[in-house]
């Protein structure tokens, strides 16, 4: 039997089909609604700007609650915050703690090594006075320690006055950078030696007229003077860009620098190019320059820059024609740099030197001991000096005939 009726769903329209859930049937479709048998399209949507974000954020953060810095000494200025503050901070390294010890490692010249504890400020001169009364060697103002860098082949002299700490800590990490205690009898030479030895007249000139034939003393005080213009003046070698590429310049040494003349001999202003700096850097002496650097003889010198950690490049080096002119150019540039302080280092030695010997003070080691002493080899069979006057005499002995070999290096060979 037919009731003639049907369900809803059955009798509903097409446009109910497409009705949201919760519609009564019968409602019209929204106008955006599609049709049967049409594709829905995307529409496009705004896109807020960056501004616009930013503005979002910040509504956003400002509803968060505050949460308190776990790390406020980082967020404070670097001259503010123990991590960053200090001359270290721009490096993002520690400060150094002055009041903690350092140790420092020195080698002697037979390759036997020794590790000293010292303070941040420890000068050259109180570790060399140290390793003396631990070597029990006899003290004399000519130990020194010698800064090495074998890897670029300079070496230099530390001066008296000069910070261990600071010298080894601008060495480049991991390098074979070291500190070697020895004597150097040319440390003090240039307020001993006669003026002609040290500083050939061909080689002394100053920027201002000066009378000729000034003694060793005054020449002397003239460097250490401030107002006063003396300068070193003589043809070096300048290596250029390429490693056996050496050429011929007329240089002068001056308080303000080292310069070279583009035009012979000129000293203009016009002709002057500028080479190194005598307060930012340190002079080093060259020990292998022909197999390193090609150079064409023995007597090469190296000015490195203070800010030069490693590497050859901003190295600036030179060649001299003999021994005597490359000892006037670093005895000239060592009394540039350091001025009175290098001549109140010599007084302090002699002082030292003229010292009675302390009370209880540790007396020569015996020959069974591994230690360094003074030997006397004059006769079939070498002998320990046990005389401490005799050992005294025999290192002057043997300073002089350093002497005669530097200004006569072709002596030693006949």
């Amino acid at each position: 039997m037919e009731l003639g009726l049907s369900p809803p769903h059955l009798s509903s329209s097409p446009e109910d089909l497409y009705l949201a859930p919760g519609t009564p049937p019968g409602t019209p479709p929204p106008p955006d609604a599609p049709l049967p048998g049409e594709v829905k399209r995307s529409q496009p949507l705004p896109i807020p700007t960056s501004r616009n974000l930013l503005r979002e954020e910040e509504l956003r953060a400002t509803s968060l609650p505050s949460i308190p810095n776990p790390f406020p000494e980082l967020c404070s200025p670097p001259s503010q915050t123990p991590i960053l503050g200090g001359s270290s901070g721009a490096r993002g390294l520690l400060p150094r703690d002055t009041s903690c010890p350092h140790v420092v490692k020195v080698y002697s010249e037979d390759g036997a090594s020794r590790s000293v504890e010292v303070a941040a400020g420890a000068t050259a001169r109180y570790v060399c006075e140290m390793l003396v009364q631990r070597a029990h060697a006899l003290s004399d103002e000519s130990w020194g320690l010698v800064e090495c860098h074998p890897h670029l082949a300079l070496e230099r002299g530390l001066e008296d006055h000069e910070s261990v700490v600071e010298v080894q800590a601008v060495w480049p990490i991991g390098g074979d950078s070291r500190f070697v205690f020895r004597k150097n009898f040319a440390k003090y030479e240039l307020f001993k030696s006669s003026p002609h030895s040290l500083f050939p007249e061909k080689m002394v000139s100053s920027c201002v007229d000066t009378p000729t034939g000034i003694s060793h003393e005054d020449l002397i005080q003239n460097f250490l003077n401030a107002g006063s213009f003396p300068e070193i003046q003589g043809f070096l070698q300048l290596r250029g860009s390429g490693r056996k590429l050496w050429k011929r310049f007329f240089c002068f040494l001056r308080r303000s620098g080292l310069y070279y003349s583009t035009k012979g001999t000129s000293k203009d202003p016009r002709h002057l190019q500028y080479v190194a700096d005598v307060n930012e850097s340190n002079v080093y002496v060259v020990t292998q320059g022909r197999k390193l650097y090609g150079m064409p003889t023995d007597f090469g010198f190296c000015i490195k820059p203070n800010k030069l950690r490693n590497g050859h490049k901003g190295l600036r080096v030179f060649c001299s024609e003999d021994e005597q002119s490359r000892s006037c150019w670093l005895a000239a540039f060592r009394l540039f740099k350091y001025g009175a302080q290098l001549y109140k280092n010599y007084q302090q030695a002699q002082s030292r030197h003229l010292r009675p010997s302390c009370v209880g003070s540790p007396p020569l080691r015996s020959v069974s001991d591994n230690t360094l002493v003074a030997m006397d080899f004059s006769g079939r069979a070498g002998r320990v000096i046990e005389n401490p006057r005799e050992a005294l005499s025999a290192a002057l002995e043997e300073a002089q005939a350093w002497r005669v070999r530097g200004l006569h290096p072709c002596a030693c060979l006949s």
